[in-house]
């Protein structure tokens, strides 16, 4: 767990400081909305993902209010310090990692032994929200399950950018040879990375089914990842599935060019949930009952991982208290408490606007008061 976290020049703090008791398994982060416990618990998330979990760009990171071209954020964990960060220099940007003070490439020595979960208030309209933010949700899974899975999602974005800026230089013209070849050699690899990317995806929303909570409080679900490519995968084995996905680019190369978008692939896929026990699609479920599954869901997911998964895990869950009537609430805390009960590898940071909300953890929790870009503890 941490034991102390240290926020240098990021967001709206010039500098603040949290030192966690050791007695202390859960931070609780309490203070009106605007003062900053989201940004915490970002910086946080900043170890496990590149850009966080609000995907935001580094130089937007820094503070305003500072002269200062840089963030920096430290979490001491045991007896290992880790740092991440980010220098902006004459309009370009570096990003930085720090074991020990010592530079590291990526963040993958925090991943060794460590994994970051997160729920915020953005989630509670997920099934509202785009495809896109579905699939970030599922991919959060599939980044614990596989460390490259974050890489390859990326790399395979970059790669249907790279198709789409050839298909709009040249396909107005006559595509010669050494440019369909061009094409043909992206395309392989997006085929490679999109088939990865969907399978890793429906091997996740099949471990969700299979291993949901089994109790009368949380709404039975059954979910799938949606779209062509999952279609594909599922029907063919694995050097059909690359044929099929590598016609289907060849075939939409006109359609793509007009549209410019990539009409087939891991990147039109989405996450549907249904509610079992209604028999209907979760968007047209009540907010609170959206809540509540999905609530279901992500405990379901962790419940699973912490017994498969030896690392130490860092669960944030930021304003996760809204649309939860009084049994959820304790429900939940009920599942925090035994989260960290007799595990030394899990910790939780979690926040509100009201410190009463959290007095069922009270005996667990360190609390801490935010206010104006400072963190003070009870």
């Amino acid at each position: 767990m941490i034991n102390c976290l240290r926020i240098n020049n990021f967001r709206n703090y010039a500098y603040a400081k949290l030192d966690i008791p050791r007695a202390f398994k859960v931070v609780v982060l309490y203070g009106e909305n605007g003062e900053g416990k989201t940004n915490i618990l970002e910086a946080i998330s900043l170890f496990f993902k590149p850009n966080g979990f609000r995907k935001a760009k580094y130089e937007d990171m820094i503070n305003q209010n500072s002269d200062q071209k840089h963030w920096s954020i430290t979490a001491e964990m045991n007896d290992i310090t880790f740092s991440s960060g980010y220098v902006l220099n004459n309009s370009l940007g570096r990003r930085i990692y720090k074991i020990d003070d010592k530079l590291t490439k990526n963040p993958e020595g925090f991943q060794k032994n460590n994994y970051v979960l997160w729920m915020t208030y953005e989630t509670d309209r997920l099934f509202l929200q785009s495809p896109s933010d579905r699939r970030a949700f599922i991919d959060m899974f599939c980044s614990v399950r596989n460390r490259n899975h974050t890489q390859n999602v990326r790399d395979y974005e970059k790669l249907i950018k790279e198709r789409l800026k050839i298909l709009k230089k040249y396909y107005d013209k006559e595509i010669n040879e050494d440019v369909s070849t061009w094409l043909t050699i992206i395309e392989n690899k997006i085929s490679s990375l999109g088939i990865k990317v969907a399978t890793e995806r429906i091997g996740i929303t099949d471990e969700l089914e299979k291993y949901q909570l089994s109790n009368n409080v949380f709404f039975k679900f059954s979910n799938k990842m949606d779209g062509g490519l999952e279609a594909v995968i599922l029907k063919n084995d694995r050097d059909s599935q690359s044929e099929v996905y590598l016609n289907e680019l060849l075939n939409r190369r006109q359609k793509d060019y007009f549209s410019n978008s990539t009409t087939f692939g891991a990147n039109r896929s989405d996450w549907i949930v249904f509610h079992e026990e209604k028999q209907i699609s979760v968007e047209h479920c009540s907010a609170g009952e959206q809540k509540i599954l999905l609530m279901g869901i992500f405990l379901s997911f962790v419940v699973k991982n912490i017994e498969r998964d030896n690392r130490n895990l860092i669960l944030l869950l930021d304003d996760v208290m809204a649309h939860l009537d009084h049994m959820h609430k304790l429900l939940f805390f009920k599942y925090v408490k035994d989260f960290i009960k007799d595990n030394d590898r899990v910790s939780v940071w979690i926040s509100g606007t009201d410190k009463n909300l959290f007095d069922e953890l009270r005996e667990v929790s360190a609390f801490f008061k935010i206010f104006g870009g400072k963190a003070f503890l009870e």
